[in-house]
């Protein structure tokens, strides 16, 4: 089989749509003896959709399953007197008078999934040059150096107004950022969004560290005090308000903006159904322009990455030659 993204892949894991199950399985045997696990799911974050696939195979192979997953909701419970100290109107939710008509994809064929190989030696040139100019700080992480390389790449590709704003929604874990922290082993969805933005012509002019910059600040405004926030506010306004998320918007097309998902640190290797771990991992053929995947190349662990990347066919050329380029 093809391990580039493809349409054949819709064929190797049950439907995403009209299902109302949390999880859905779907095992393809092959004549050679391989086997493919596709599964969906809209009952977790990805990081305890991983835990629960490696626990998924500890008990096919007998063993006791650890961690053993939290289900304690009380972090969820809002504080006494509740304190709304960010915007969340707008961000996670929305009021239902505000709902948009966006840009739908009638063919699947209008945008092609293109994954892209990064080498570990490019990765470290490429976080170098992006923590350059940080003042001695910590340097920017490899998906913070990345995500900004991608950021630019795809911006220039798509030929966008200079004055246009682009944003790029990124996915923060909130179990280490919560005080008291929650385990790593709590089940459920705990993540919120940061949104790193400015206008293309910064975007494109600025150096690599101004856009770095751009995405860890986003990402660490997103604490312990913002998640409390979001908290008191879902538990207070949306209701009462009639709002609904923003993240229910059926999109085709991302564009002028950009969403990025990253699997980078998720145990996906360690799945063993008691044959040894997975050949590859990768995510289905999910054609919404602009929605990236981030995921480690291989299990052997050597550091490279692989980035599957929605674009319209017409700025795949202009991508490719740029891509490289750090």
């Amino acid at each position: 089989m093809s391990f580039k993204p493809s349409t054949s892949l819709l064929n190797l894991h049950p439907s995403l749509k009209g299902v109302a199950e949390l999880l859905q399985v779907q095992l393809t045997r092959f004549n050679c003896g391989s086997m493919v696990v596709g599964f969906t799911s809209h009952a977790a974050d990805g990081h305890s959709m991983s835990n629960f696939l490696v626990a998924w195979g500890q008990a096919c192979r007998g063993l006791e399953i650890s961690p053993i997953p939290s289900h304690d909701r009380a972090i969820f419970l809002p504080r006494d007197p509740s304190s709304f100290e960010f915007e969340h109107e707008g961000v996670e939710f929305m009021s239902e008078t505000l709902r948009k008509e966006y840009p739908i994809v009638n063919d699947i064929n209008d945008v092609v999934v293109h994954k892209v190989h990064f080498t570990l030696e490019f990765l470290g040139k490429l976080k170098a040059k992006a923590s350059s100019m940080n003042g001695g700080n910590k340097p920017y992480s490899t998906f913070e150096s990345l995500v900004a390389h991608l950021w630019r790449a795809i911006t220039k590709a798509r030929s966008l107004n200079n004055f246009e704003t682009t944003h790029v929604r990124i996915s923060v874990n909130g179990r280490m950022r919560l005080n008291p922290g929650v385990p790593n082993e709590y089940f459920g969805n705990l993540v919120l969004w940061a949104f790193p933005s400015t206008k293309v012509k910064d975007l494109l002019l600025e150096p690599l560290p101004y856009v770095a910059k751009l995405i860890h600040d986003a990402i660490t405004k997103v604490n312990n005090n913002y998640f409390k926030s979001f908290i008191d506010f879902a538990n207070c306004k949306v209701e009462a308000e009639n709002l609904i998320p923003t993240a229910d918007m059926n999109k085709s097309v991302l564009c002028p903006n950009l969403e990025v998902d990253s699997w980078l640190r998720f145990p996906f290797y360690d799945l063993d159904f008691g044959g040894g771990c997975p050949y590859i991992f990768m995510p289905s053929y999910f054609p919404t322009e602009g929605m990236m995947f981030l995921l480690p190349s291989s299990f052997i662990g050597d550091g490279s990455i692989d980035a599957f990347i929605p674009l319209f066919p017409d700025n795949l050329a202009s991508f490719n030659q740029i891509c490289y380029s750090d």
